[in-house]
């Protein structure tokens, strides 16, 4: 790993185990062995790691922050270890402000938005159900089969509990004025 002072890096994932930072879509899924990775550099109590994400998980802004930090691509710590063909992909990112789209993982395109997505693709996947509203979903539940609103019974309500306070017996002392006091 070559030391530069830069809080970004470019480098292919050495195992699986990390999980992309991204936009959300793709934020949490795992990044590939020997896939191509952008770092950044974070501070977690005092501790500096890296958090990575897809090459093409970055972002326009993060792009433009490059731009002001560097003159030119060449300069990202990690940028000589990388072939021929990822270097170019990362010197027209930097050009055009943007990654291509042919980088950008399938994980972080948004349905609906950029390709259509095909009618097969689209049966393979359920869709979330939303919850209903309160006030529709309690609605629904006074409605008897025929839609009439059907009342309730009201629950009872609870007993308070009684307290009784026992107290010791209480003991008598007998005092003998023979005895007197010591003294």
């Amino acid at each position: 790993m070559s030391e530069k002072p830069t809080g970004y890096r470019v480098e292919y994932a050495s195992t699986a185990r990390a999980k992309c930072k991204g936009p959300k879509p793709c934020s949490g899924i795992v990044i590939a062995k020997q896939q191509l990775r952008f770092g950044t550099l974070v501070d977690f109590r005092g501790n500096q790691s890296f958090t990575y994400r897809h090459w093409g998980c970055v972002t326009p802004k993060i792009i433009e922050k490059m731009k002001s930090q560097f003159n030119d691509p060449s300069e990202l710590d990690g940028y000589d270890e990388l072939r021929p063909e990822d270097q170019e992909r990362i010197s027209t990112a930097f050009e055009e402000g943007h990654v291509a789209e042919e980088d950008i993982p399938e994980t972080a395109k948004k349905e609906g938005a950029g390709e259509d997505v095909s009618e097969e693709e689209g049966e393979d996947k359920p869709k979330k159900k939303t919850a209903p509203k309160k006030a529709a979903a309690k609605k629904s539940k006074d409605e008897g089969a025929e839609g009439e609103a059907v009342e309730k019974p009201k629950k009872p309500r609870a007993k308070k509990a009684k307290v009784v306070m026992v107290r010791p017996p209480s003991v008598d002392v007998l005092v003998d004025p023979s005895l007197g006091r010591r003294g």
